[in-house]
């Protein structure tokens, strides 16, 4: 049976239902693998995945074998779990999660019918288990407190990047609700590392880690500085610089990677003496990150740029990485298309003045907004806009009229992401 065939036995992939008694049903189902592999829990609104992803490949670089299971995917499930930055083959998902799910009878009488996340959760602790990582990666889906994710064995550390409105549908508007579900991730004994800042959301953190006796880590968001950017590459250094780096170079050239980068030393920092991770590891890993369709430069002359920008703080991330940069001299094209659960108004605010022309769009998915329904806000707002037609379609043809120095943005949900790269590099 194919792997969609066996996700179509489960609740809508966008279904959220909190608890973790399905899950832990799932991975019983399995051996219980959650607990036979080392990990590191990572949560938080934005930059949880690029976090991830420059540990996953620090680690790799030090000769670690690491598991990685991230959300959302840019089009194939497979690319959520990964083992030295091999996806899961298909045939290994499907027989997973129909191991995990079958007989349906005796969740449907229980706990009732898992969700694509949960079914690919338990899927994923049972590939690691089987591959034997050494460590595994592991990102929040949604919250913290009762995410699937939640359902593994006591990790080394857990890392909270920040916390911003967002999933009003889930958390209502405001920090509160989404600071509580995030500082669920604490566990006893357990570092939990979090670059946040805000006041109520530390108070939140502090209570929980009293309460659970986790010891809270405050990283310095602002730790580490840009020292050069350009299109091409990003050079850093932080002003404490834990670990010895001195200044050192990515790929991903987001300035609002500093942040992320501060928590991904202060994590390294905590691991460096169970790992054998030496300096230059250290470097060749943070140079060699990737991260698709996050500020992802799949094109220089003309600029072509894909980000998963999907609530206000990533948009304003996204105009100020833009900022930062050489500004390209031609015309400025904005792609946009978001999920139905989005402030958007926010987010027209940050995006759509910075852009000569904003094309509204809308991805494949059932939880898209359509793109009239954003259009009052480009006509508050006096830009140039207009509704095209599919994504795939529509930067295609974008892309085919650029000249040399205009720029072409694409962001939004990452279900559009996904289908713009599809279209512009082929298969993700």
């Amino acid at each position: 049976m194919r792997v969609e065939d066996v996700f179509g036995l489960l609740a809508p992939e966008r279904a959220v239902k909190p608890g973790l008694e399905r899950v832990r049903l799932l991975l019983s189902r399995l051996g219980n693998p959650e607990g036979r592999f080392p990990s590191i829990q990572v949560g938080g609104t934005n930059g949880k995945g690029s976090v991830v992803a420059f540990l996953e490949s620090v680690l790799l670089a030090g000769g670690i074998k690491v598991g990685a299971y991230t959300s959302p995917d840019l089009g194939d499930p497979t690319e959520r779990v990964r083992v030295d930055r091999k996806p899961i083959p298909g045939a290994r998902l499907s027989e997973l999660v129909r191991e995990a799910i079958y007989p349906m009878d005796e969740l449907l009488s229980g706990p009732g019918r898992p969700t694509f996340f949960e079914a690919m959760t338990a899927a994923a602790f049972a590939h690691f288990a089987r591959e034997g990582v050494e460590l595994a990666l592991v990102e929040v889906g949604l919250g913290g407190r009762y995410d699937a994710t939640s359902s593994l064995g006591r990790p080394f550390l857990t890392l909270v990047t920040s916390v911003e409105e967002d999933h009003l549908d889930f958390f209502g508007p405001g920090l509160s609700q989404a600071a509580w579900e995030k500082a669920g991730l604490a566990r006893q004994g357990v570092p939990f590392i979090t670059a946040e800042r805000k006041t109520e959301v530390l108070a939140t953190f502090a209570q929980e880690c009293r309460d659970v006796g986790a010891a809270l880590v405050l990283v310095d968001p602002d730790d580490v500085q840009l020292v050069e950017l350009s299109w091409e590459r990003a050079v850093w250094r932080s002003r404490t610089d834990p670990l010895g780096l001195g200044s050192f170079e990515t790929g991903l050239i987001g300035a609002y990677q500093g942040a992320n980068l501060a928590l991904v030393l202060g994590a390294l920092a905590e691991l460096v003496g169970g790992f054998p991770l030496g300096r230059e590891a250290i470097r060749e890993g943070l140079a060699c990150a990737s991260w698709p369709g996050r500020f992802e430069v799949i094109s220089r002359r003309p600029y072509i740029v894909l980000d998963g920008a999907h609530n206000p703080s990533g948009a304003r991330a996204l105009v100020e990485a833009l900022a930062r940069l050489p500004t390209p001299r031609g015309r400025r094209c904005l792609v946009f298309g978001v999920l139905r659960d989005k402030l958007v108004h926010r987010m027209a605010e940050i995006l759509f003045p910075g852009f000569d022309e904003v094309v509204l769009v809308a991805s494949r998915s059932p939880r898209a907004l359509p793109p009239e329904a954003v259009a009052h806000q480009a006509k508050r707002l006096g830009v140039n806009w207009r509704v095209g037609g599919g994504v795939e379609e529509t930067v295609k043809e974008l892309a085919a009229d650029l000249m040399e120095d205009d720029l072409l943005v694409v962001c939004g949900s990452l279900t559009v992401v996904g289908e713009a790269r599809r279209a512009l590099v082929g298969a993700s």
